[in-house]
């Protein structure tokens, strides 16, 4: 049986509600704004070989996101999941390497650059906190060496509640 990757089940990408729409939202910038803009650009005579490059990785880019949202399943937890510790799409408010309480939330890695809070969830203090719960302190193990990460509160906000 195959593992999941951290972000998905069975395969799927799982994003929240709010990370789905922001990655449409994305696309939709890309394809209606982004892109007609660059088009004149490209059929002058003494065009920018880096506005063909940009060009081409925001079609790209725009294919992938497509392609991840297709497959796509919006994350819902039941409330009792909070017993099993921190999964992907769960808040957490934790004591970082520098002692600043910090809220934190493990998302898809394409995900995760969306907003100061999300984090991919294949980063170190990600795979670190996965399973915590509320008191727990966990050893991350980073790049620049091991730091002790505390979680001191998990909330379900921005995550739909399984029915």
């Amino acid at each position: 049986m195959a593992r999941n990757k951290p972000g998905e089940i069975n395969g799927r990408p799982q994003l929240t509600r709010q990370g789905y729409e922001q990655l449409q939202e994305r696309v939709e910038d890309i394809r209606e704004r982004r892109l007609p803009e660059m088009r004149p650009l490209l059929v002058e005579t003494e065009r920018d070989e880096r506005v063909v490059a940009e060009f081409e990785r925001l079609m790209e880019e725009a294919s992938a996101v497509d392609a991840l949202l297709a497959q796509a399943d919006i994350i819902s937890i039941e409330p009792a999941a909070l017993a099993d510790g921190i999964t992907v799409g769960m808040r957490a408010r934790v004591t970082l390497e520098d002692g600043v309480e910090e809220w934190v939330r493990p998302v898809h890695p394409e995900e995760g650059f969306l907003d100061e809070e999300r984090i991919s969830a294949t980063s170190p203090l990600a795979l670190a906190l996965f399973g915590a719960v509320v008191g727990d302190t966990v050893m991350v193990q980073a790049p620049t060496g091991q730091w002790p990460c505390k979680v001191l509160e998990i909330d379900l906000s921005g995550v739909e509640a399984r029915s």
